[in-house]
């Protein structure tokens, strides 16, 4: 029974080391330009108005694919950690039928004697 409260106790200490990580390797955003308004002076042709209202779609439109490539690693990083939570508890449900499997061979054994 000791060695179980040990296994956890180590497990726990691994699962909380692991979450405590920082990514690190998130890329950041790159959007550039990033627009700025010029203000009510400087927009005095429908050309100028036309050119800043390209700077800011073309930046949203950089923005939104790196909102949408985030979300994509979040969504993968997300399915990587369900498919090893989900070894992990087959890894122990098997431990698990192993030993119970094991206690019962002993008991058996011991109760031929």
């Amino acid at each position: 029974m000791k060695r179980h409260a040990v296994a956890a106790a180590i497990l726990s200490a691994f699962t909380a080391s692991a979450l405590a990580q920082n990514p690190g390797n998130v890329p950041e955003q790159k959007c550039e330009p990033k627009p700025t308004y010029p203000g009510i002076k400087a927009l005095k042709s429908e050309v100028e108005v036309k050119a800043f209202e390209g700077q800011i779609k073309a930046y949203k439109e950089c923005i939104m694919g790196y909102i949408s490539e985030r979300r994509s690693a979040a969504k993968a990083n997300e399915t990587a950690a369900n498919t090893a939570a989900d070894e992990h508890n087959k890894v122990m449900d098997r431990i698990r039928s192993d030993q119970a499997a094991q206690r019962a061979e002993a008991e058996a054994k011991d109760a031929k004697k």
